[in-house]
């Protein structure tokens, strides 16, 4: 079964929003991902699935619900296999009046539709025949898939510390039964936690009793022509658990009578499970219930599955919980680009609130702007996704490292800003129209910024940046985000305290400025070519916004002479002024000038008292050289040690660094700024 399409005409501040048609799922689970900012109306969204597929609408569900007046209209759909078991239960249950009528309708078309005052829709046409469509089709799908239509899981999941209640042993069967799992699916989290640890911790204590038994009548000669070994039910779960944490393994710990249930770790400890982190305990509990309910062919629903999660692990749980079981359509409402990345632009659906009308909006992401659409081709979806947040492009040769280094800094602006990786300074020609757009823009309540390393920036190129009208665009001061790490009070504790060497700050800085000095070569070959790149790589030949929504072709069938002269005059002076900048490069006089000026800037930077190298030359090369010769482990470990400082003393963290990211964070505007410091 799966949902094949979604009308709402009003639910909460839901608004005339379609949402599908949905394809019927292939043998590997297909993914629907709902993302968008919280109070956007992915939740209730979920919840109509849920109570689409739990019970159907009544007058006392549609007074209990906050707002009576709601209109909505879920279709479902069938799979063959599902027509099929549908066939076969009608031949042998007994007689049901209108199945025949039932049948007659799916075979024209295999969907019906479950609506809450929706007269526009399908249901309206005939509710009787629509309802015994779905007591019949739960009847039979329960009786042969011996589990319920499809599961919520809520986004309360919690993970309590607790022991198991030795008297559940008495009721095994019950928790067997499939009505008990039927009740489940819709249940609260708590309750679908507890029954998935009361199922685990007492799996083996009766798959000892039944071996036990098989053993014993075995050795009686008591047992039957086609009975077989009982196989240990803990496998399948022992198997997922290794293959998504390699070295854990499910143990019963040093107990006879079950109590608890219990983790080896690849180090040899023995833990409750109560006791593995957040993350562990959330994938491992999503996935089991999978196994649990034996979840196939069936609608899963699941509210902020990345809760707990470090990226890579939200990846790995999408992939497994794609791949776990087959021929599901899981419903993942989520804020997670990794999580989005995974489901993929075809099955991504943006809920968002209109600025001004306060109502939601469904946008798949298909339909994007050729402007979004081409930063998320570069970028992926974790790079942009429109969660209510000011997204801060990182432009730059470590773009990614820089990203680390502002998250761990400024932790609390998490909830205000999002970072970027944008990738190197060579990007910047493909990302010109789109990036331009996006600064001058807002998109989903989020504001645009873009921060770049200065690199090896002239002053003309970074004047030319810090120029830009919309105030979002601006070129750090120094050359990488790791420049602003080399506090030589900082590595000196920790020198002193972290790796038990004690050493004061000026000998520090004293080493620091050595190494720099061993870097000047590299720096020299760097610096050249970064200029050179800079000249030749594909001119940007864009002149502003001339002939922006001016009619230049008129009426009559004729170019408006004097508009399109205005245009030549312009772009023919940016390419004389790049033809001519690039023929100054030509001759080896170029050249050589280039590599002087390079030296001389250089010898400034590292000449006497000087400090300028701090800035001057990359912050990352000088770390990780610094912690090489003496010993500090392999990069980024100092690096990482220097953040973590940092952060704990937010005080000492660079002025710029605070004073950037505070703009930001209130959406306000960068000064001008081209002087190197």
């Amino acid at each position: 079964m799966y949902v094949k399409q979604i009308q709402i005409g009003k639910f909460r501040h839901l608004k005339d929003i379609v949402l599908g048609p949905f394809p019927t799922p292939p043998p590997a689970s297909d993914l629907v991902a709902l993302a968008g900012p919280n109070g956007g109306g992915k939740s209730s969204i979920l919840e109509l699935v849920g109570h689409a597929l739990s019970n159907a609408w009544s007058l006392g569900w549609g007074i209990s619900r906050s707002f009576p007046e709601s209109s909505f209209e879920v279709t479902l759909g069938l799979t063959p296999d599902e027509l099929r078991l549908l066939r076969q239960h009608t031949e042998t249950a007994p007689p049901y009046a209108p199945a025949e009528k039932v049948l007659e309708q799916l075979m024209k078309e295999p969907v019906y539709y479950r609506a809450f005052n929706f007269p526009a829709g399908e249901y309206n046409k005939n509710p009787p025949l629509q309802n015994w469509t779905h007591e019949l089709v739960t009847a039979a799908l329960r009786n042969n898939y011996k589990r319920p239509l499809g599961f919520f899981l809520q986004s309360s999941r919690t993970y309590r510390n607790q022991g198991f209640d030795r008297n559940k042993l008495f009721i095994y069967e019950q928790l067997s039964k499939v009505d008990h799992v039927w009740s489940l699916a819709f249940n609260t989290a708590d309750a679908q936690y507890q029954d998935m640890f009361d199922w685990l911790v007492q799996q083996p204590y009766h798959y000892f009793r039944r071996l036990g038994s098989y053993e014993h009548r075995k050795t009686l000669g008591q047992l039957n022509p086609n009975e077989v070994r009982p196989a240990d039910p803990l496998v399948p779960y022992d198997e997922l658990l290794q293959k998504l944490f390699p070295g854990y393994s499910l143990s019963m710990g040093k107990q006879e009578i079950p109590s608890n249930l219990f983790v080896n770790l690849p180090s040899g400890e023995e833990v409750p499970f109560a006791d593995l982190s957040s993350g562990e305990k959330e994938v491992f509990f999503t996935l089991a219930f999978f196994l649990r309910n034996d979840v196939s062919n069936a609608i899963i629903v699941i509210d902020e599955p990345e809760m707990h999660l470090h990226p890579e692990l939200s990846r790995l749980l999408v992939r497994t919980m794609q791949a776990i079981k087959p021929g599901n359509q899981i419903w993942l409402a989520t804020h997670n680009g990794e999580i989005i990345d995974e489901v993929g632009r075809d099955k991504t659906i943006y809920i968002t609130r209109d600025r001004d009308t306060r109502t939601a909006k469904a946008t798949p992401a298909t339909d994007e702007s050729n402007a979004i659409s081409s930063l998320r081709d570069m970028f992926g979806y974790s790079g942009y996704i429109g969660v209510a947040k000011t997204m801060v492009f990182l432009e730059g040769a470590g773009a990614s490292a820089d990203r680390k280094v502002f998250t761990r800094l400024f932790p609390e602006h998490a909830g205000a800003l999002k970072f970027v990786p944008a990738g190197g300074c060579d990007t910047m020609p493909r990302l010109n129209a789109a990036l331009t757009s996006l600064l001058e823009s807002t998109f989903s309540w989020c504001r645009f910024y873009l921060l770049r390393d200065k690199d090896y920036l002239t002053a003309k190129h970074i004047e030319k940046y810090s120029a830009h009208p919309s105030g979002r665009l601006r070129v750090l001061s120094r050359n990488q985000i790791e420049n602003y790490l080399l506090d030589a009070d900082v590595i000196a504790r920790i020198e002193t305290d972290i790796f038990g060497r004690p050493i004061t700050t000026e000998d520090v800085s004293r080493r620091l400025h050595a190494v720099a000095l061993a870097l000047t070569g590299e720096v020299l070959r760097e610096m050249v070519a970064f200029r050179l790149n800079l000249l030749f790589y594909p001119q940007d030949f864009s002149i502003g916004k001339i002939l922006q929504g001016q009619t230049v072709f008129e009426s009559d069938g004729k170019w408006d002479d004097v508009a399109v002269s205005a245009f030549k005059e312009g772009l023919e002076k940016v390419a004389k002024s790049a033809v001519a900048e690039s023929q100054g490069f030509v001759s080896s006089d170029g050249v050589q000038t280039l590599i002087s000026d390079c030296q001389n800037e250089i010898s400034n930077a590292v000449a006497g008292s000087s400090s300028g190298w701090m800035s001057m030359f990359p912050g990352r090369r000088i770390l990780e050289e610094y912690g090489r010769k003496y010993s500090l482990g392999k990069p980024p470990v100092l690096q990482n040690c220097v953040i973590n400082e940092l952060a704990a003393q937010p005080g000492r963290i660079p002025e710029e660094l605070r004073s950037l990211v505070a703009t930001m964070s209130n959406g306000g505007s960068f000064e001008q700024k081209t002087e190197s410091k």
